[in-house]
């Protein structure tokens, strides 16, 4: 395990090649914990609560429809009063600090707190709230008005039975993977991954790092209560979001000059 502490040690690759490392974010639930809306996995997560097969599965959403739009209505509901915590805020202020081509921010998260608390720039792997999707012709589009309408039509092709909500259902495709893979091929020795929140039981972390950055590599950081796969980051901070991220600030800070 790198032992972040010894300043002294930290690797200079980036500095021996003259290469300014970036920053690569990726989030899950975990991160909006702390802002009061629920995660998915741990503890009385959303999926011990509700059936994914009734309300988040591509061959079935259909004839759940009502039960579909009713669940999703509720997580828009439940994020209402959500604010950014200081997790958010900092991600943010990284990003605004280095620059969106060098803090790249990728969440799992459809929520809009990142972009609450002044990102310019978040990859929503799975997703979002604020659109809708045509499963008839495939084109997405701003949701009107606050909730999702089961009776929505598809400005584009007319449809309206097989409009969804704009989040990546189980079985579906997920065309923002593909800034996964692009993760995975252009990651430099210098360069920081970050991991906040997540358990890794949709994205395992192989999908993101390079063969070589998957054995404790001294600029993989982890922030998670109960963290997963531990072996594959040289930096553990087995605490919340907000606690961890500030613990990490100067490290960061020093690793990205």
């Amino acid at each position: 395990m790198w032992d972040f502490e010894s300043a002294n040690s930290w690797p200079v690759t980036f500095e021996m090649n003259n290469q300014v490392p970036k920053l690569l974010v990726f989030s899950g639930a975990g991160l909006s914990a702390e802002s009061g809306l629920s995660t998915f996995r741990t503890g009385d997560g959303i999926w011990t609560r509700n059936s994914i097969d009734e309300v988040c599965n591509i061959r079935t959403w259909r004839r759940n429809r009502e039960a579909v739009f009713k669940f999703y209505n509720e997580r828009i509901r439940e994020k209402h009063n959500a604010q950014p915590n200081s997790a958010h805020k900092l991600l943010a202020a990284w990003q605004h600090r280095w620059g969106a081509d060098r803090v790249e921010l990728l969440t799992q998260n459809v929520d809009d707190l990142l972009e609450k608390a002044g990102a310019t720039s978040v990859i929503h792997l799975h997703g979002d709230l604020n659109s809708m999707l045509c499963t008839a012709c495939d084109f997405a589009f701003p949701k009107d008005g606050l909730y999702f309408d089961p009776e929505a039509a598809c400005p584009l092709c007319g449809n309206s039975e097989g409009v969804k909500p704009g989040v990546v259902f189980f079985g579906e495709a997920a065309p923002a993977y593909m800034n996964l893979h692009r993760l995975r091929e252009e990651m430099r020795p210098c360069d920081l991954f970050l991991a906040v929140g997540s358990a890794f039981e949709v994205v395992p972390p192989e999908s993101m790092l390079p063969w070589d950055r998957q054995n404790q590599h001294p600029h993989n950081l982890l922030v998670d209560p109960s963290p997963s796969r531990r072996e594959m980051f040289g930096i553990v901070e087995a605490t919340p979001a907000t606690v961890g991220l500030q613990r990490l600030e100067a490290q960061v800070a020093a690793l990205m000059q």
